[in-house]
């Protein structure tokens, strides 16, 4: 005797004995953490192997999605390094101006800021050697990646202590001079610290919280009126 076999019952009957194949690429439909996802490995990736050497096909197998699916969210490696920097200087910005107590006084509050990028330098290596140090190797031209004028946060951090000294010269607090010349002069003393600390630290002697107030103290002693 015949049996009739209907094209659904004989597609359920397969499924249900056909193993399931499972995909090794990740699922779809992960917007935000898969985005999250690629600026982590990127970020290994750049240091460990190198911004030059950091391809888009490393990054992607690191993240275990194919370059095209890569590229649906990065046009390439230096947009990649571009959002590493614009979430460091959002995170940055964001504890700068928190920092920022309206009932301190104006010389407390430059010292709270400037102890704060420091803070924020060590807390955060990678973040930090990428936006800050990588840049430097990164490819120069109208392409390169990491420019402080595409970056808004990286303006509001700076204009964070521009203003301050520029207000405490005002003040008579601090001599007349060059507010960008002071500012971009503490920077480099606060940079150089941190750059220390974090890749030098071999050949500190000092304590690292005495070593950075003692670079502050000296930053602000050398524009006071």
């Amino acid at each position: 005797m015949r049996l009739d076999v209907t094209p659904q019952t004989f597609l359920y009957r397969v499924m249900q004995t056909k193993p399931a194949q499972r995909s090794e690429r990740k699922p779809r439909g992960q917007g935000p953490s898969r985005r999250g996802e690629i600026l982590d490995a990127a970020k290994r990736l750049f240091l460990t192997d190198g911004y030059e050497h950091a391809t888009i096909r490393k990054i992607a197998a690191a993240v275990g999605v194919s370059s095209a699916a890569l590229y649906l969210y990065f046009p390439d490696k230096d947009a990649i390094l571009h959002a590493i920097a614009e979430s460091t200087f959002d995170s940055l910005l964001a504890e700068l101006e928190a920092s920022q107590q309206p009932d301190v006084a104006p010389l407390d509050r430059l010292r709270a800021g400037l102890h704060t990028y420091v803070a924020f330098g060590l807390a955060h290596p990678d973040e930090y050697r990428l936006t800050f140090l990588a840049k430097m190797i990164a490819p120069s031209g109208p392409g390169r990646p990491c420019r402080d004028q595409d970056v808004p946060a990286a303006d509001r951090s700076f204009a964070i202590l521009h203003d301050s000294i520029a207000a405490l010269m005002q003040a008579g607090v601090f001599r007349a001079g060059d507010a960008m010349l002071a500012a971009e002069a503490v920077w480099a003393s606060l940079h150089g610290v941190t750059a220390l600390l974090l890749d030098q630290v071999e050949h500190i002697e000092s304590s690292h919280d005495a070593l950075i107030a003692g670079v502050i103290e000296l930053a602000i002693r050398g524009l006071m009126a």
